[in-house]
């Protein structure tokens, strides 16, 4: 038997979006990034940056893989 709730299911974790500028490589970029409570948090954003810059780095054919995460610097960060 399962627990149900007269309102219907719970609702989804909150989630906090931030629109980040950052630079890499001597580039400047801009993302946008969703951190959610008791998974991830503003600390976080560079690591997650570097992820997802490692991954397009891997899905390209030409692109050696050099083993190591991009080095990310956060220069602005803001709640959107």
């Amino acid at each position: 038997m399962t627990a149900t709730s007269p309102t219907g299911p719970a609702p989804p974790p909150d989630r906090t979006t931030y629109r980040v500028t950052y630079a890499v490589s001597g580039e400047v970029r801009q993302d946008e990034v969703t951190v959610v409570p008791g998974y991830s948090r503003e600390d976080d954003i560079p690591r997650i940056l570097a992820a997802r810059l490692e991954a397009r780095i891997a899905t390209r054919i030409a692109a050696p893989a050099s083993g190591r995460r991009p080095e990310v610097v956060v220069l602005d960060l803001r709640e959107i």
